[in-house]
């Protein structure tokens, strides 16, 4: 039986980044997966994201292949205060100048130092690459709420950065640190996208598409010789090195891989229908965790509408005049969410660790398999 220098097990962008980079130097490997693009799920026309949604300007490994869709801008989103819907531009908004002014302070500091962390997650392990970071490292230890109390944002937090959260965290901040509280922040910050998949599946796998199985993998273990030998599709495939780039939820049904913090579900919703007055004419509302049971009504270019749930049959009457259900996806991991502890990627001796396992997001997880590729490199 052939022995391969490297199997990826997954097909999403952490495992495709893994890929080019191997296929880039020349190795021997080969990419088992269900399906290529993970979180990078689209409808059949490539207009409406079922995954993830949207990237900054700061997502510069993967921007490459994705490009920028439209751009989104704070002005043309609104925030539900219990009542309505609310603009970021209102009266009450000047009295926290100066608390606004200071987290956006606070935020530049991050925004530098998470993008001097990603450099160095190229290279090396994120874990590494944090605890070079005094300051990012506090972060991690920090409750949000700690971080909200300290600064007097309870007005700003409550209004905008909460809801905010809640659309891409789904969950409350209290449950967060701070380093998830100011990460979430950067869509305030940075130029912000619609993320556009159409051209990503296509162009990461471009060159080596003959190396990617589609299969189920249902068994990992270490031979006796030392190999590691992968059983999937009713073959065993045999390598020196397993690259394990898909979701814990996945991952852990035959390998022992670390549980992060907070592996979070969501319902994603397609829906068409004629909105009430209050969310009309509005192309993107965030709310409240504590009183709604979606947390982002997003208008798409296609004219429907994607939606975020934390279960399965939200009540849309709420929102909607007259509807219809066009198409509803379950994410079992939508997010993950580290706390105090972040994960060495290399687990044991040739079995490297990608994906969302210490910092959640498309640029991430693209990092994470091409360090996986480089150290597989360096050890061999």
């Amino acid at each position: 039986m052939k022995v391969l220098e490297t199997i990826i097990i997954g097909g999403g962008v952490s495992g495709l980044a893994c890929g080019r980079t191997l296929n880039a130097k020349g190795r021997d490997f080969i990419l088992l997966t269900e399906e290529i693009g993970g979180r990078m799920l689209t409808s059949k026309s490539h207009k409406i994201n079922y995954g993830a949604s949207y990237i900054t300007e700061d997502y510069e490994n993967i921007i490459p292949y994705m490009g920028g869709g439209k751009r989104i801008w704070i002005h043309h989103c609104y925030f539900h205060d219990g009542k309505k819907p609310v603009s970021f531009y209102r009266w009450r908004t000047l009295l926290e100048t100066g608390r606004l002014i200071r987290v956006y302070r606070i935020a530049r500091d991050f925004r530098k130092r998470i993008r001097r962390l990603r450099q160095n997650s190229l290279c090396h392990s994120q874990k590494e690459a944090l605890e070079a970071d005094p300051v990012l490292k506090a972060y991690t230890q920090k409750p949000a709420a700690e971080f909200v109390r300290e600064n007097g944002l309870e007005y700003l937090n409550r209004t905008y950065f909460s809801p905010l959260f809640n659309s891409t965290g789904f969950i409350g901040y209290e449950r967060c640190n701070t380093f998830a509280y100011l990460d979430n922040l950067m869509a305030l910050i940075c130029r912000t996208y619609v993320a556009d998949h159409s051209r990503c599946c296509h162009l990461l796998p471009m060159g080596w598409e003959e190396r990617i199985v589609k299969c189920r993998v249902t068994q990992l273990h270490r031979t006796a010789d030392g190999l590691l030998e992968v059983m999937a599709g009713g073959k065993i495939y045999r390598a020196e090195n397993v690259v394990l780039a898909l979701p814990y939820h996945n991952a852990r049904l035959f390998y022992d891989v670390p549980k992060p913090a907070h592996n979070i579900p969501v319902f994603v919703l397609e829906v068409d229908g004629e909105r009430n007055k209050c969310c009309r004419h509005k192309e993107v509302v965030f709310f409240r965790p504590a009183e709604h049971d979606i947390t982002i009504l997003w208008q798409q270019v296609s004219g429907t509408d994607i939606i975020f749930s934390k279960i399965k049959d939200p009540d849309l009457s709420k929102y909607y005049r007259r509807h219809r259900l066009v198409n509803r996806i379950y994410w079992e991991t939508a997010v993950v969410l580290s706390g105090a502890e972040w994960f060495e990627q290399k687990l044991a001796a040739g079995v490297y660790l990608a994906s969302d396992y210490n910092i959640c997001g498309l640029e991430d997880a693209y990092i994470t398999g091409v360090y996986a590729a480089r150290q597989i490199c360096e050890d061999h």
